[in-house]
């Protein structure tokens, strides 16, 4: 039993003396750091021409001063700051002396319509007798003269009563289009005349940028043209909607108008244009998120053979809202690093990401 004790204690000792061993050699072996994930995109040959930036700003399609038809007190009037949808009330003005001459208006067209009745009875009258040489002819002629008088008062006193109509239709000054009341010209109780402003209203869905642009660069701008406009940190491509062929002769200024896709920006906003000052060019470009500015220097890391960095020195040139212009140690196909190039260095080994 002694003998068989002291073996197994000489086999348990080496077994401990192993797994010491190995975890110490385990222990000294150097790691190696794990590789930065990145991704990456290829620079790659763009029609790009440099540019010029000039200011814009968000105007609304329907910025309209409201006006009266018809002078009247005012009943009501929205705040400003209310919506109001198209063809609902803005303002009500008062309808009771429009309806007062509705009524005298209606009453004028029943009165010729009976005399025109009695001429008319009174004509066919006299038709008969003339026929029968009962009557001379000039009586008539007097007759139907004096029916066709009165078809024509008729006429007018219709066509009053249509005015009325319109007016009182009118003095109820409803939203041309769905939008928001930001003035007002007039308060509840005020006296306006025909013509008068009541409120400014502005429609916010139906938005664009206004671009004054210099004349000399009309040339290189044609209607549907993607330009780049920038807001802070935004930056979109966009088309051209119009360009106003007319220029200022005093500012030699012309102006272009540019969508402003789903309303991006809020009327008002003062954004930055992009405007081509030549032709078109084959250029090398690399996405934007590729560049790296830091301490006056811009430069970009590509990934080179053997899956280490590099890091190469850039100028920019042209830019749109996703590619820019470098020149440098670059090529066509090179893969260059748009995400996590921040903290990279020099020959270290990264993991490109697949493309999201």
């Amino acid at each position: 039993m002694t003998i068989q004790n002291k073996s197994v204690k000489f086999f348990v000792s080496l077994l401990i003396i192993s797994i010491i061993s190995t975890f110490a050699q385990a222990q000294s072996e150097p790691k190696s750091p794990p590789k930065k994930k990145v991704r990456v995109a290829e620079a790659t040959m763009t029609q790009m021409a440099p540019t010029l930036e000039v200011p814009g700003s968000v105007v609304s399609l329907h910025n309209s001063r409201l006006a009266a038809e018809t002078a009247a007190t005012v009943d009501w009037v929205a705040e400003v700051g209310t919506y109001v949808e198209q063809g609902k009330p803005v303002v009500r003005l008062n309808q009771r002396l429009l309806q007062l001459d509705l009524v005298n208006s209606e009453a004028d067209i029943k009165r010729i319509e009976a005399r025109l009745n009695f001429r008319a009875k009174d004509v066919k009258r006299l038709t008969k007798l003339l026929n029968s040489q009962s009557i001379p002819e000039s009586r008539y002629d007097e007759a139907v003269s004096n029916q066709a008088v009165l078809e024509q008062e008729l006429r007018q006193a219709a066509a009053r009563r249509d005015r009325i109509d319109y007016l009182l239709e009118k003095s109820i000054i409803k939203a041309p289009v769905s939008g928001w009341v930001v003035e007002r010209f007039i308060s509840i109780g005020e006296y306006v005349q025909t013509g008068s402003q009541v409120v400014r209203f502005v429609d916010s869905q139906n938005t664009e940028i206004s671009v004054q642009a210099p004349l000399k660069l009309v040339s290189n701008l044609k209607q549907g043209m993607e330009i780049s406009v920038s807001y802070g940190d935004q930056i979109i491509e966009t088309p051209i909607r119009a360009i106003i062929p007319i220029g200022d002769n005093v500012s030699r200024m012309v102006e272009i108008r540019v969508e402003n896709p789903e309303n991006m920006w809020i009327i008002g906003a003062a954004v930055r244009v992009s405007l081509p000052k030549s032709i078109a060019k084959n250029v090398l470009t690399v996405p934007r998120d590729a560049l790296i500015i830091r301490a006056g220097q811009s430069y970009i890391y590509k990934v080179a053979q053997g899956g280490k960095t590099e890091r190469v020195n850039i100028r920019t040139g042209a830019s749109n809202a996703t590619y820019i212009e470098v020149t440098g140690s670059l090529s066509e196909g090179d893969q260059v690093i748009t995400r996590g190039g921040e903290t990279l260095r020099p020959g270290q080994d990264v993991e490109i990401l697949p493309t999201s």
